[in-house]
């Protein structure tokens, strides 16, 4: 039995990443709340006066920040344990592999990673009034990583003949102005490191036809 080490290769890397999706499902539901939060509040205060809100009742206008706090800082500690246990070394892993991932690879890693730490930070930091800066920094930095996101779904989508990756990187695209459809662009794209992962497996492994010596004439 003949084992390809660039087959393997690819496999190890889809494996880290199909690793580090799972930890995005449940990272992406508690963000996904925090920013909705963060929007509803935020388009909220022109109608409601939030401003003079806070400047009145300060305490109140703390309290109402306590759940963003608590999701994101929830949300954003499971997704880096994600991206930098899983996904981004399997990311990188596959540039090594292949270098025409290696653009992809740059921005997943400067903009998810970097740009969740920092809404980590910012959601430590909320209470004042760097915290709100820090956030806002961080979300540029995560649209960022999901353009990274995006040229890696298309890039896959021209590797691996696999359609899911297509329709998974259209809906991280328009999941930066409608956040709810990310979670179905994870769960397509984990399907597609699924199949990805079991043809890779199997190409590693493949058993090579059996060519029979040549005998010699009698």
């Amino acid at each position: 039995m003949s084992a390809s080490p660039i087959k393997h290769d690819y496999a190890e890397a889809y494996r880290e990443m199909r690793e580090g999706v799972l930890y995005q499902f449940i990272a992406w539901i508690l963000l996904g709340i925090g920013i909705t939060y963060v929007f509803t509040l935020t388009i909220g205060s022109s109608f409601a006066g939030f401003h003079h809100m806070v400047t009145e009742n300060f305490g109140l206008g703390m309290l109402a920040l306590v759940p963003l706090a608590i999701f994101l800082l929830i949300g954003a500690i499971i997704s880096l344990i994600g991206l930098w246990g899983k996904f981004i070394p399997g990311v990188k892993k596959l540039a090594n592999v292949n270098p025409e991932f290696s653009t992809s690879s740059t921005f997943v890693n400067l903009g998810l990673f970097w740009g969740t730490l920092l809404m980590l930070i910012g959601a430590l930091t909320v209470m004042i009034v760097v915290g709100v800066f820090i956030m806002m920094i961080s979300f540029i930095l995560i649209i960022l990583g999901y353009i990274g996101i995006l040229l890696l779904c298309f890039k896959l989508n021209d590797f691996e003949k696999n359609s899911l990756y297509l329709a998974a990187g259209i809906l991280f695209l328009i999941g930066i102005i409608f956040p709810i459809l990310d979670f179905v662009a994870w769960i397509l794209l984990y399907i597609a490191l699924v199949e990805s992962l079991r043809k890779a497996n199997s190409q590693a492994t493949q058993i090579p036809p059996f060519t029979p010596s040549p005998q010699p004439l009698a």
